[in-house]
């Protein structure tokens, strides 16, 4: 499988005029591609769809790949962890993509169970069904145990969809499910975007004190993990939750750190809006002064 996956990628760049470097960029780094080119490595599901995307490979080619030799790397092989970070990386198209591969089959009682969580999120994020979403996910959470992980992911996204409709009060009522359970979910992926999604709904209900906390837990998780991982965002709402409370200096100081961030992430989206912003805060900090 690995040589064949290999002799394809390496055909496929090579009929575009792609440099190994160019085809790198954003996805991995040179030396991987060096390694899956001669058939050393088999890629994660994030990489290896997103190399697929890249070099343009017809589905029916990588069809055709899985139907030679499925020993190594095959569609139906259910990865719960390789599809949450396609999750919290949110690049539901890939994540709609491997779940359109999977052999529902072949899933045991357990997996299935994150599949049809999975699913429900496609359903939002790529068929634009929300209320479909949301009804599959009520469905699904009362199959669930109450109090493990699955269940609090659950709840977070409920929490997340409710949002999406500005219904924040009752959104706040699922992310609260979770705090009986908040250990259960620490030092684990869903860890951060729990910390944020409720500092973020508290924020907007003004609830200051305990957007505040979750807001800060997240940003010391982060700063002890070493990680990037939702940081910018958390320091573009800490920079938002101390202007609420007239401390412009301290806002301002949140949003250099954010755009910092956002820049290294090549996230110019957020990187924009921080830019904005920061400009206002700017702003509005100069005009106290001059009063």
């Amino acid at each position: 499988m690995k040589l064949k996956l290999a002799d394809l990628i390496k055909t496929k760049r090579k009929s575009l005029n792609m440099s190994q470097k160019k085809l790198a960029e954003g996805i991995c780094t040179q030396t991987i591609i060096s390694r899956l080119e001669k058939g050393e490595v088999t890629p994660s599901i994030d990489i290896f769809f997103k190399i697929i995307k890249k070099l343009n490979i017809p589905i029916s080619e990588i069809e055709d790949l899985f139907d030679i030799d499925t020993e190594d790397y095959q569609p139906s092989h259910f990865k719960v962890n390789e599809l949450m970070e396609l999750l919290y990386k949110r690049d539901y198209k890939t994540l709609d993509f491997v779940l359109s591969s999977i052999d529902k089959n072949t899933l045991n009682s357990e997996n299935m169970l994150y599949f049809e969580w999975f699913q429900a999120i496609t359903t939002y994020h790529i068929k634009n069904q929300l209320e479909l979403a949301i009804k599959n996910l009520k469905t699904l959470i009362a199959k669930v145990e109450v109090g493990c992980i699955l269940y609090c992911d659950i709840c977070n996204t409920l929490g997340n969809f409710y949002s999406e409709k500005e219904l924040f009060e009752d959104a706040i009522l699922w992310y609260e499910k979770v705090l009986p359970y908040i250990k259960i979910i620490q030092n684990t992926i869903s860890e951060q975007p729990f910390y944020y999604s409720i500092a973020r709904i508290y924020g907007i209900l003004n609830k200051l004190n305990d957007a505040t906390y979750w807001n800060s837990t997240a940003i010391t998780k982060a700063l002890e993990n070493k990680s990037f991982y939702l940081l910018g965002d958390n320091y573009y709402l800490q920079a938002r939750l101390f202007e609420e409370q007239n401390l412009i200096e301290d806002a301002i100081n949140s949003c250099n750190k954010a755009i910092s961030i956002f820049s290294l992430e090549n996230n110019e989206t957020m990187r924009s809006l921080t830019l904005s912003y920061l400009s206002y805060l700017k702003e509005k900090n100069s005009k106290e002064l001059q009063q």
